[in-house]
């Protein structure tokens, strides 16, 4: 099994890397992708973990860090 850097229910503060293909935010824990919707490219977020898969997790933004660019 896998060990996976995140785990569903905690928080992380992440950086807006990129965009997936559905419009979501993705950045990274521990090289680990992580899907946040409503988070834009280039923002920083504090988000909470709400389900973890294989190669990646998604999360919703609990707060911003710092702010909108």
């Amino acid at each position: 099994m896998v060990e996976r850097p995140v785990t569903a229910g905690e928080t992380h503060v992440v950086a807006i890397e990129e965009l997936g293909s559905e419009g979501d935010g993705v950045g990274y824990v521990d090289d680990f992708a992580v899907l946040v919707d409503d988070a834009a490219l280039g923002e920083t977020v504090r988000v909470e973990i709400t389900s973890v898969g294989s190669n990646f997790a998604r999360g919703e933004v609990v707060g911003a860090e710092f702010g909108y660019d």
